[in-house]
């Protein structure tokens, strides 16, 4: 019992002392949305469904590739052309246009935490999520 529990003991230290891909290190993250708000001048902002504002609740941010790609179940894959990146060493800093609609979006690198905006017509969207890398 006790060869058990200290290989297991082992395994456990040896997992947990493993190299992991770091935020800064990554070019490639899977997001995950979990707000979005339409915003309006007079109005203000009502949290909208992601449905509603044609979005995923999954994307995958691919830096060197420089394309967004949904990663919805069940839904046909979608990928934006990203028309602009600029890396610091605490955020990726996105942004790019579809129609008459542009985005940005700034991913941390130190948390993970994902915020961007869509400005579309009278109204915006704020969007907020978490990022992990992507191996």
């Amino acid at each position: 019992m006790r060869i058990l529990t200290a290989r297991t003991g082992m395994l456990i230290g040896l997992v947990c002392l493993a190299p992991t891909q770091g935020f800064a290190a990554a070019s490639s993250f899977l997001c995950a949305i979990s707000e979005a708000y339409e915003c309006a001048a007079v109005d203000g902002c009502e949290r909208a469904d992601l449905k509603d504002i044609n979005l995923s609740a999954f994307i995958t941010v691919d830096v060197d590739k420089k394309q967004l790609s949904s990663a919805g179940v069940g839904e046909a894959l979608r990928t934006e052309d990203i028309e602009g990146v600029s890396t610091t060493d605490k955020a990726v800093f996105l942004y790019g246009a579809q129609d008459e609609e542009t985005w940005n979006a700034t991913l941390s690198l130190e948390n993970g935490a994902l915020t961007g905006g869509i400005t579309s017509g009278p109204s915006s969207f704020a969007i907020f999520g978490n990022c992990t890398p992507k191996e």
